[in-house]
């Protein structure tokens, strides 16, 4: 009894001397990784030749048969015509959360957007358009208040869909979030239909005010029908650091190089950056709804399009032939 205790001990002992050994090692690991990376962007900045880390893993290439696999699940399911209407209409679909989905209340609620767009017209917008947005208040002059500004966020689904503007009122930086289905919603005006190179825009709170001031008396600028929307491929200009966020640990294009920013910021958002996230095969499914459902949504969508359009071009021509008849 006794032999085997000790025996016991023994191998503990060694299996933490094996433990503590390995720890050692990855700890010098990762220092030097560390080490190596602030040399690059200290080097980055000084105009010296990018020599890659060779510690980092490299990603193994695919045989010949998994390739063409993964080329084929990659082909679309919904056809190009309606893959737009998914940045157009984004609030169309349903909550990839697949506990707070119900079948019977997306079709409903589908059809009450439609309803609602019949009396309301929504135009075509995107995350950096600009819009004027015209409600009933009160408690304002003339019981209407209007306010331009630069759509920054969209989000929600179904009635919940909400969208927020930016503009700069009297030296302030000045955000509203309008429900897009709230009926005291009179008027929603595109002065300028473009796109940017992010899904969001809230980083132009620390960038410079010029980038979220727009004139209220701003004339309209028409976007031809049947061509494609305009990428706006600006890079904003931030503020001197401090920010109100870490916009340096996420992948955003709009911003221009952060020249100001400590080593060890860059050195954090190497360390917290999931490199392994694309090798999860089910994080598409928990975040996206599969475009088999989407085929059906999308072409309701564009049903509606195509009699909402026809509508308001007869409504057009009754209001010409009235003022026609009035001036005669």
């Amino acid at each position: 009894m006794m032999a085997s205790i000790q025996a016991l001990n023994h191998f503990l002992k060694k299996s933490t001397h094996c433990l503590n050994t390995y720890a050692n090692v990855f700890a010098r690991h990762e220092l030097r990784l560390t080490d190596n990376l602030g040399q690059q962007i200290r080097g980055k900045r000084r105009g010296l030749p990018h020599t890659p880390i060779r510690s980092v893993p490299q990603e193994l290439p695919l045989d010949a048969e998994e390739a063409t696999h993964r080329t084929s699940n990659a082909e679309s399911v919904v056809p190009s015509d309606l893959a737009e209407l998914r940045f157009a209409f984004p609030e169309f679909l349903p909550k990839p959360v697949v506990q707070h989905r119900d079948r019977l209340c997306e079709q409903l609620m589908r059809k009450d957007l439609i309803r609602r767009r019949t009396v309301l017209e929504i135009p075509e917008f995107y995350v950096g358009s600009i819009l004027a947005i015209t409600i009933s208040d009160p408690y304002a002059p003339g019981k209407v208040s209007r306010f331009v500004g630069i759509c920054i966020q969209r989000l929600g689904q179904g009635t919940e869909a909400n969208f927020t503007l930016r503009n700069r009122v009297d030296g302030q930086g000045v955000e509203i979030r309008y429900d897009m289905y709230n009926p005291t919603i009179r008027e929603i005006q595109v002065l300028r239909l473009e796109k940017r190179l992010d899904p969001h825009l809230i980083y132009l709170r620390d960038a410079l005010p010029e980038y979220s001031t727009f004139a209220f008396d701003m004339t309209p600028e028409p976007h031809p029908p049947g061509q494609e929307v305009p990428l706006n491929g600006v890079k904003v200009v931030m503020k001197k650091w401090p920010w109100t966020s870490k916009w340096e640990i996420k992948d955003l294009q709009g911003i221009a190089q952060l020249s100001d920013l400590p080593d060890y910021r860059f050195i954090n958002r190497w360390k917290t950056k999931n490199e392994f996230e694309k090798y999860d095969l089910m994080k598409e499914y928990r975040d996206h709804i599969p475009e088999e459902e989407q085929l059906s949504i999308w072409k309701e969508v564009k049903d509606h399009k195509e009699t909402i359009a026809e509508v308001r071009a007869v409504e057009r021509r009754k209001k010409l032939l009235q003022q026609t008849v009035k001036k005669t």
